[in-house]
């Protein structure tokens, strides 16, 4: 019986597209979650769908704030708002894996455009925020 309730947990973890640790089906999906997670107002649930390097990166930004890096992104997120394009409606207009990067094109409604990477780790999508940020930067400093 206990290895019966084994299975059917892990079918159950399978089927659903998510790893325990959180991450999604696809690309376009692990945005998709991750917004929707903060949308429920749920940043903790947020936090499992960003990659580990996203992760690091606000590990590094509490260092000097007497904070774990997830309650500092739990603060810095608190308002849907604060990201931008992604707090907004949108649709997912493409998709275009390479190995396991990705890069996942958003439209909101009044025809605004991003692009958001995302990453495979551990057999699911995770938001790659930190890749995303780069990305950005570089088209700002051209």
């Amino acid at each position: 019986m206990k290895n019966f309730l084994a299975l059917f947990a892990a079918l159950i973890i399978i089927y659903s597209g998510c790893s325990p640790t959180g991450g999604s089906d696809s690309p376009a999906n692990s945005v998709k979650d991750f917004v929707l997670a903060l949308k429920e107002q749920n940043p903790g649930k947020a936090w499992n769908f960003l990659s580990s390097g996203s992760q690091k990166m606000y590990n590094e930004l509490a260092k000097n704030r007497n904070l774990s890096g997830k309650e500092y992104f739990e603060k810095s997120v608190s308002d849907i708002n604060s990201l931008g394009i992604m707090g907004m409606e949108f649709d997912v207009i493409d998709e275009a894996k390479e190995g396991d990067s990705a890069k996942v094109i958003i439209k909101t409604k009044d025809n605004k455009t991003s692009e958001l990477y995302s990453i495979r780790e551990n057999g699911v999508w995770k938001l790659d925020y930190t890749r995303t940020l780069e990305e950005n930067m570089k088209k700002v400093e051209q």
